[in-house]
């Protein structure tokens, strides 16, 4: 009997074998989305350039796992995904609303501070001429 995964393949052990990495690099995938939506949701102040680090390494392993079981699995195993892409997918579309919210509030904020640094300075209260001065507070 051969040891290859091909020979394994047509064979519902073979074919979980083959899809395993896949269906774990989804659910990894699924955990970092999740987290990150929750926290954004929750007004936590989330660490972006960590949570993308986990996006880009989880999608880099996604896809080299998905290119190995392209090679080895048939188009009825890899259909068997779909359901896992779905929901990943809906999770990826509320994490879009949750990132887009959270973007707004940003863009909100920045917009009340400059308008306040604009009446301030339109006051002459924190003109340069007084930071220079040293008269600013």
């Amino acid at each position: 009997m051969p040891s290859t995964p091909e020979a394994g393949s047509s064979t519902k052990g073979g074919k979980e074998a083959i899809l395993k990495p896949v269906v774990l690099a989804i659910q990894r995938l699924e955990n970092v989305v999740e987290t990150e939506t929750q926290l954004l949701l929750d007004g936590a102040n989330p660490d972006l350039g960590e949570i993308n680090a986990r996006k880009s390494r989880g999608l880099y392993d996604f896809t080299r796992a998905m290119n190995k079981a392209g090679a080895l699995a048939d188009a009825a195993a890899l259909r068997t995904l779909q359901p896992l892409l779905d929901r990943l997918k809906q999770k990826l579309e509320r994490n879009c609303e949750a990132l887009q919210l959270h973007l707004r509030a940003v863009g909100e904020l920045s917009d009340i501070i400059r308008t306040a640094l604009e009446t301030q300075e339109a006051d002459g209260t924190y003109s340069m001429q007084h930071a220079r001065a040293g008269h600013a507070l």
